[in-house]
């Protein structure tokens, strides 16, 4: 039934609602408000007003409110990114309903797969719950948007080592064994090497600049000696996943060593048994050697995982 106190068409609440937007108060929380409820004395059945009346008891502190219209919101116009959004937020932070939120989220994601703002909140809130690989999964993703992102570089680096702007912005045109780029030193070729040299002169214990040279070495192509820099920085640093990635990455697509490389990489699965390119580089390498079971199992698995990903989608069909 139609609580309003005159008769309206959405025709006429969207134009008004944008009105609203353009004239809310800005500097008194209270006076927004008063504006927004007022608002939707008017107009009950504008589910973004619901939304914005929630933000705004949300940060007055009165969540018992704000839930009310985030709930309200979302029965109005439900899977509307923003609503779903602000009331994932809520049921995590707010009330600590991590599944909850978590399942929005995913849900959303289905539909709007390349949606920074929710990959962003799938892996922050990953982070925050303990679950390090499902962050990482998502904060690459994001990055694979929006490459430049100093901030989510950062927070990256914090899982898996110092991450790039270049390892992103060449897109995802298929899954590929390629060796990952994390070198934080700009600019590539001769100039990146001799500069990564001298790092190495000053402490021959430099892991990063190991694997940073070994990356350079691979993409001149001297996979010999990027093999060396890529095995003496694991040596430096056993447990890093990126460096032992880039070498069984560099065995199998570049020196013809396919067994170290699946020794590697189902070592590595072993303790990562949920990371889409260990997964993805061991689909790749059983179809390559004709292990079709194998290889629909592995990328069976990235689909679990990452139900939006059309590389693997289309990886699968073919097999």
């Amino acid at each position: 039934m139609n609580t309003s106190l005159v008769a309206y068409n959405m025709y006429e609440a969207r134009n008004a609602y944008q009105r609203l937007q353009a004239t809310l108060s800005v500097d008194s929380a209270e006076a927004a408000i008063t504006e927004v409820k007022t608002f939707l004395k008017m107009f009950p059945e504008v589910a973004l007003a619901h939304n914005d009346l929630g933000v705004l008891f949300c940060k007055a502190g009165n969540n018992l409110l704000a839930l009310a219209h985030y709930e309200k919101a979302n029965r109005l116009q439900p899977n509307t990114p923003t609503i779903i959004k602000n009331l994932a937020e809520f049921y995590f932070v707010i009330l600590g309903w991590v599944d909850d939120a978590i399942d929005m989220l995913t849900g959303l994601l289905n539909d709007y797969p390349e949606d920074f703002e929710i990959l962003t909140a799938l892996a922050n809130i990953s982070t925050k719950v303990g679950r390090p690989e499902e962050a990482r999964i998502f904060y690459r993703k994001a990055l694979q948007i929006d490459p430049d992102n100093a901030e989510l570089r950062e927070l990256l680096a914090h899982l898996e080592g110092p991450v790039s702007a270049a390892e992103y912005r060449s897109g995802t045109a298929a899954p590929s064994p390629d060796p990952v780029a994390v070198a934080p030193v700009s600019g590539e070729g001769d100039e990146a090497a001799l500069a990564l040299q001298r790092l190495i002169a000053q402490n021959p214990g430099n892991a990063v600049a190991h694997n940073n040279l070994g990356v350079v070495r691979s993409r001149q192509g001297r996979p010999d000696e990027a093999a060396a820099h890529y095995e003496r920085a694991i040596t430096c640093d056993s447990a890093n996943l990126v460096y032992r990635k880039n070498l069984a990455d560099l065995y199998y697509a570049y020196l013809g060593r396919t067994d170290e490389a699946i020794a590697i990489y189902t070592s590595l699965l072993r303790e990562y048994p949920r990371d889409i390119e260990l997964l993805t580089a061991l689909a790749i390498i059983c179809k390559a050697n004709q292990l079709k079971e194998q290889a629909r199992t592995f990328i069976k698995k990235v689909l679990e995982l990452e139900p939006w990903n059309s590389d693997a989608r289309e990886f699968l069909a073919n097999l």
